[in-house]
Protein backbone atom coordinates (compact mmCIF):
# COMPACT_ATOMS: atom_id res chain seq x y z
CA UNK A 1 0.00 0.00 0.00
CA UNK A 2 3.10 2.32 0.86
CA UNK A 3 4.50 1.63 -2.79
CA UNK A 4 1.21 3.01 -4.01
CA UNK A 5 1.15 6.29 -2.59
CA UNK A 6 4.67 6.46 -3.66
CA UNK A 7 3.82 5.68 -7.00
CA UNK A 8 1.27 8.57 -6.95
CA UNK A 9 3.34 11.04 -5.64
CA UNK A 10 5.53 10.02 -8.14
CA UNK A 11 3.76 10.77 -10.88
CA UNK A 12 1.96 13.86 -9.68
CA UNK A 13 5.26 15.33 -9.42
CA UNK A 14 6.25 13.94 -12.92
CA UNK A 15 3.38 15.35 -14.33
CA UNK A 16 4.05 18.83 -12.71
CA UNK A 17 7.61 19.17 -13.77
CA UNK A 18 6.52 18.25 -17.53
CA UNK A 19 3.24 20.43 -17.65
CA UNK A 20 5.77 23.23 -16.75
CA UNK A 21 7.43 22.62 -19.82
CA UNK A 22 4.61 22.97 -21.97
CA UNK A 23 3.05 26.54 -20.62
CA UNK A 24 2.56 28.31 -23.92
CA UNK A 25 4.60 31.97 -23.60
CA UNK A 26 3.46 35.32 -22.89
CA UNK A 27 3.13 37.39 -26.59
CA UNK A 28 5.36 40.29 -25.58
CA UNK A 29 6.38 43.55 -26.80
CA UNK A 30 9.89 43.63 -28.21
CA UNK A 31 9.39 39.23 -28.56
CA UNK A 32 9.57 37.04 -31.58
CA UNK A 33 5.99 36.65 -32.71
CA UNK A 34 4.88 33.48 -32.91
CA UNK A 35 4.71 31.73 -35.73
CA UNK A 36 1.28 31.33 -37.74
CA UNK A 37 -0.62 28.11 -38.15
CA UNK A 38 -2.54 29.15 -40.99
CA UNK A 39 -3.23 28.71 -44.69
CA UNK A 40 -4.04 30.82 -47.38
CA UNK A 41 -7.48 31.30 -49.68
CA UNK A 42 -5.68 28.95 -51.81
CA UNK A 43 -4.69 26.43 -49.27
CA UNK A 44 -0.89 27.33 -49.07
CA UNK A 45 0.84 27.35 -46.01
CA UNK A 46 1.55 31.29 -44.68
CA UNK A 47 4.54 31.99 -42.85
CA UNK A 48 5.69 35.71 -41.25
CA UNK A 49 8.63 35.67 -43.62
CA UNK A 50 6.57 36.09 -46.43
CA UNK A 51 6.88 39.85 -45.54
CA UNK A 52 10.16 39.90 -43.84
CA UNK A 53 11.46 44.02 -44.05
CA UNK A 54 8.45 45.12 -43.88
CA UNK A 55 6.18 45.55 -40.79
CA UNK A 56 2.70 44.01 -40.65
CA UNK A 57 -0.65 44.50 -39.12
CA UNK A 58 -1.76 41.14 -38.28
CA UNK A 59 -5.58 41.93 -37.80
CA UNK A 60 -7.53 39.09 -36.14
CA UNK A 61 -11.50 38.99 -37.32
CA UNK A 62 -14.34 36.87 -37.46
CA UNK A 63 -17.48 37.26 -39.84
CA UNK A 64 -19.58 38.11 -37.07
CA UNK A 65 -17.86 40.50 -35.88
CA UNK A 66 -19.44 44.38 -36.73
CA UNK A 67 -15.89 46.28 -35.38
CA UNK A 68 -13.83 43.76 -37.39
CA UNK A 69 -16.66 44.60 -40.49
CA UNK A 70 -16.19 48.24 -39.93
CA UNK A 71 -12.42 48.50 -40.15
CA UNK A 72 -12.13 46.35 -43.07
CA UNK A 73 -12.90 49.58 -45.81
CA UNK A 74 -10.26 51.34 -44.02
CA UNK A 75 -7.47 48.57 -43.88
CA UNK A 76 -8.10 48.15 -47.36
CA UNK A 77 -7.30 51.53 -47.80
CA UNK A 78 -4.35 51.84 -45.44
CA UNK A 79 -2.80 48.82 -47.27
CA UNK A 80 -3.06 50.36 -50.74
CA UNK A 81 -1.72 53.74 -49.39
CA UNK A 82 1.40 52.48 -47.43
CA UNK A 83 1.48 48.40 -48.35
CA UNK A 84 5.42 49.17 -49.72
CA UNK A 85 5.87 49.93 -46.10
CA UNK A 86 3.53 48.47 -43.92
CA UNK A 87 0.82 45.26 -44.90
CA UNK A 88 -2.21 43.97 -43.76
CA UNK A 89 -2.56 40.29 -42.94
CA UNK A 90 -6.17 39.60 -41.85
CA UNK A 91 -6.36 36.16 -39.99
CA UNK A 92 -9.60 34.89 -40.33
CA UNK A 93 -10.60 33.19 -37.04
CA UNK A 94 -13.85 31.62 -38.43
CA UNK A 95 -14.56 27.96 -38.30
CA UNK A 96 -13.95 26.05 -41.57
CA UNK A 97 -17.37 25.56 -42.43
CA UNK A 98 -17.79 29.33 -42.67
CA UNK A 99 -17.23 30.40 -46.25
CA UNK A 100 -15.85 34.08 -45.93
CA UNK A 101 -15.25 34.66 -50.05
CA UNK A 102 -18.77 36.35 -50.60
CA UNK A 103 -18.04 38.52 -47.67
CA UNK A 104 -14.07 39.15 -49.17
CA UNK A 105 -15.80 39.92 -52.47
CA UNK A 106 -18.26 42.35 -50.85
CA UNK A 107 -15.94 44.77 -48.93
CA UNK A 108 -13.59 44.39 -52.25
CA UNK A 109 -10.51 43.12 -49.94
CA UNK A 110 -6.82 42.65 -51.40
CA UNK A 111 -4.29 42.40 -48.54
CA UNK A 112 -3.70 39.10 -47.64
CA UNK A 113 -6.30 36.88 -45.63
CA UNK A 114 -5.53 33.59 -43.95
CA UNK A 115 -7.67 31.49 -41.87
CA UNK A 116 -6.77 30.20 -38.94
CA UNK A 117 -9.75 27.33 -38.53
CA UNK A 118 -8.42 25.09 -36.00
CA UNK A 119 -8.01 28.17 -33.96
CA UNK A 120 -3.64 27.47 -33.07
CA UNK A 121 -2.70 30.81 -34.27
CA UNK A 122 -5.87 32.43 -31.86
CA UNK A 123 -3.88 30.92 -29.24
CA UNK A 124 -0.79 31.51 -29.34
CA UNK A 125 -1.03 35.15 -30.05
CA UNK A 126 -3.89 34.51 -27.05
CA UNK A 127 -6.30 36.52 -28.81
CA UNK A 128 -9.31 36.35 -26.76
CA UNK A 129 -11.60 38.34 -28.42
CA UNK A 130 -12.25 40.19 -32.64
CA UNK A 131 -10.63 42.08 -33.04
CA UNK A 132 -7.48 41.85 -31.94
CA UNK A 133 -4.44 43.24 -33.99
CA UNK A 134 -0.40 43.05 -33.60
CA UNK A 135 2.27 45.08 -34.68
CA UNK A 136 5.38 43.33 -36.30
CA UNK A 137 8.65 44.41 -37.17
CA UNK A 138 10.61 43.61 -40.51
CA UNK A 139 12.64 41.15 -38.18
CA UNK A 140 9.50 39.23 -36.85
CA UNK A 141 9.47 41.13 -33.39
CA UNK A 142 6.17 42.24 -31.94
CA UNK A 143 6.04 46.10 -31.66
CA UNK A 144 2.46 46.58 -30.26
CA UNK A 145 -0.76 44.67 -29.55
CA UNK A 146 -3.95 45.91 -29.63
CA UNK A 147 -7.95 44.51 -28.67
CA UNK A 148 -11.15 46.05 -29.86
CA UNK A 149 -11.65 48.16 -32.86
CA UNK A 150 -10.22 51.94 -34.42
CA UNK A 151 -11.93 53.98 -36.39
CA UNK A 152 -10.72 55.46 -39.57
CA UNK A 153 -8.91 58.07 -37.82
CA UNK A 154 -7.21 56.07 -35.30
CA UNK A 155 -6.02 53.46 -38.05
CA UNK A 156 -4.99 56.18 -40.42
CA UNK A 157 -2.67 57.86 -37.74
CA UNK A 158 -1.45 54.67 -36.71
CA UNK A 159 -0.50 53.69 -40.33
CA UNK A 160 1.49 57.15 -41.30
CA UNK A 161 3.83 56.28 -37.87
CA UNK A 162 4.14 53.05 -39.06
CA UNK A 163 5.59 54.46 -42.55
CA UNK A 164 7.51 56.89 -41.93
CA UNK A 165 4.85 59.59 -42.39
CA UNK A 166 4.73 58.46 -46.13
CA UNK A 167 2.51 57.22 -48.40
CA UNK A 168 2.27 56.07 -51.78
Amino acid sequence: MLWRKGLTLSCLLAMLVLSGGCKEEQVSVGAKAPALAAYDLTGQQVDLTRWQGKRVYLNFWSSGCGGCLAEMATLETLNKRYGDNVVVVAVNTDPDGVDISPLLEQQKISYPVIRDQLGITKERYQVIGTPTSFIIDGDGKVMAQHQGARDEQQLTVLFEQLAGGGGR
